[in-house]
């Protein structure tokens, strides 16, 4: 062929030919064919006994290690044999194979071992894998040993979620031997956490006492240190007295001794509770929990039955299970670590059902009803019993209490109020249920009675100075709060403080928005407000009350305006909604 000639028809002199997307991987398929058989390898990698073949070409690609290897001055880039040590080599034979076909199969007895390989090859993306892998196996039984093997390794996000585990699964990780080897400073950083998940510091304490006992003779030293990181005035008097007095541990150590005694005074002397370090005294995280708005009624009047939950931690409200009935004028109140959304109005009758709300199970369930149907009614929780105080039933206001014992679900009826009260709230202080303010059918009412449950007899108290329907009770550092409501005539911004002991009101900085019908809850060492009626608007905004600093902030938003809805706190160690 004369291809001169060709050249002078003045078409393309070249053309160009594109392989098949899968000829890259092609040809890796023939090059780990050769390498399996031993085959042009330039590379013979013996690790333990163990010899592995291989193209350096090929490992320098995909791995950094490999690379800075074969092509720097090390002597190992005009070796044809070189030794590995440190690795297992069952790993690096996976590792191998990947580079050949980019797939790697990670399973629980591999897992270790690849991603100790995979950090010292330099390959993060096995690395991430391996991690996230790790982490869909952490169990109370293995996350502090994870949490120790991300920590040598430098995996960071695996080192966080392990430790994250171990907070919110607390009480289940005391119980594993892993929590019983563990170092002293490692235990002193995880009771340390502000995240640690617990319905009270008693839960920390024992900790300690069952960790240190594993190894009396050396641990006994440590007590002290440990029981830095317990809250300890948080704790009862009586558990102070009962328990922390008694244990041999505390009464041999000065340093133990001289902490219990600050925490028996914390409670013995409140007017010197300044003089105690603020971290020692706050409420962890995971105690302080999370607001639950249920209910209530919206901008159109209608009865709601969807749920809010409101985590001031992190700023987010979030949607949780819908009740099974729209429920306004409802009373709420958390009981062994279920929320309980009593009566109301689902828009067209007056409701006696109940519905209890089981965190773990992230739904609601009916539970035993009342014997009476009441809107406006005031829940509050004493001695393990559910207490329904007041209400309306669509024809007459009520001065009835029922109580309620999930242990038999059974309502029973108490003694009655002196006083029938329809928007009325109740607020338990010293182991007595005191009913705020209301309607009684006439007028609005600024009484205040008291029910014993000793003596199973309700007794008139102090009156606040100010007439409240609608208003939001609480108790807080051994006071009783009433906030906000509607007197007759205008909706209330005004705060009003109860001291037992005096038997007196005072009155405390009023809200920054008028509110009736809001939900009141307490929150670590602050009161909070959602919601309510302002006397022209239904309200969405959230604010906090701290006593220390004496005045409220707004402090976020609900998703939905919403009036006379039930709130009620849950704990991060029952809440598992995220």
């Amino acid at each position: 062929m004369d291809f001169d000639k060709i050249e002078q028809t003045g078409k393309a002199d070249f053309v160009v030919h594109e392989a098949e997307k899968r000829f890259a991987n092609k040809a890796l398929i023939t090059m780990n064919t050769l390498r399996r058989g031993g085959q042009l390898c330039d590379v013979e990698i013996s690790v333990e006994g163990k010899t592995l073949y291989a193209h350096k070409v090929v490992l320098a690609s995909f791995s950094n290690y490999f690379y800075a290897m074969f092509t720097g001055d090390l002597a190992e880039a005009s070796q044809g044999a070189i030794t590995m040590k440190a690795v297992d080599p069952r790993s690096l034979e996976l590792l191998i194979e990947y580079a050949y076909t980019g797939r790697l199969e990670i399973h629980v007895d591999t897992v270790q071992g690849l991603l100790y390989a995979a950090s010292l090859l330099q390959l993060p993306d096995v690395q991430q894998s391996c991690s996230t892998f790790l982490k869909k196996q952490l169990h109370p039984a293995n996350c502090l040993g994870i949490r120790n093997f991300a920590d040598a390794h430098t995996c960071h996000d695996l080192l966080a979620a392990s430790e994250q585990f171990a907070q919110r699964h607390f009480t289940q990780v005391i119980e594993e031997e892993e929590f019983l080897m563990l170092p002293k400073a490692q235990l002193a950083e995880l009771i340390g956490s502000e995240d640690l998940h617990v319905s009270n510091e008693e839960e920390v304490f024992n900790a300690i006492i069952s960790w240190a006992y594993h190894d009396r003779e050396n641990r006994k030293h440590h007590i002290a240190e440990l029981l830095k990181q317990v809250r300890l005035p948080l704790l009862s008097p009586h558990f102070l007295v009962d328990t922390v007095e008694h244990e041999d541990l505390i009464k041999q150590d000065l340093a133990c001794r001289d902490l219990l005694d600050e925490a028996k005074n914390y409670h013995m002397l409140p007017d010197r509770r300044g003089r105690i370090k603020r971290d020692r005294i706050r409420p962890r995280r995971s105690c302080v929990g999370v607001i639950y708005c249920c209910g209530g009624m919206d901008t159109t009047g209608h009865s709601l039955s969807s749920v809010e939950r409101f985590d001031l931690s992190s700023g987010k409200v979030s949607i949780v299970a819908s009740m099974n009935t729209p429920r306004s004028g409802v009373g709420v109140a958390v009981l062994d670590g279920h929320v309980y959304a009593v009566g109301g109005h689902d828009g067209s009758q007056y409701l006696n059902t109940v519905e209890c709300y089981n965190p773990s199970e992230r739904r609601w369930k009916y539970v035993a009803p009342m014997s009476t149907a009441r809107r406006y009614v005031a829940v509050g929780v004493m001695g393990g019993l559910l207490y329904a105080v007041g209400g309306y039933d669509g024809s007459a206001v009520l001065d009835c209490v029922e109580v309620y014992d999930p242990k038999s679900d059974h309502w029973r009826y108490a003694a009655p109020m002196h006083c029938k009260r329809r928007h009325v709230a109740v607020g338990v202080l010293e182991g007595q249920m005191y009913a705020v303010g209301g309607h009684d059918g006439t007028s609005y009412l600024k009484s205040v009675e008291r029910y014993d449950p000793e003596t199973s007899q309700w007794s008139m108290t102090a009156s606040m100075s100010a007439r409240r329907g609608g208003v939001g009770v609480a108790t807080l550092s051994g006071k009783l709060y009433a906030m906000g409501g509607y007197d007759g005539k205008s909706n209330l911004s005004t705060l009003e403080r109860y001291y037992a002991a005096e038997d007196r009101w005072s009155s405390v900085a009023p809200m920054n928005m008028c509110r009736s019908g809001a939900g009141i809850a307490v929150l670590g060492e602050c009161l909070y407000a959602l919601g309510g009626h302002d006397g022209a608007h239904y309200l969405n905004t959230v604010e906090m009350f701290d006593p220390r600093v004496g005045e409220w902030k707004i402090v976020g938003n609900m998703g939905t305006c919403r009036a006379v809805a039930g709130v009620a706190v849950l704990h991060d160690c029952y809440d598992t909604t995220v």
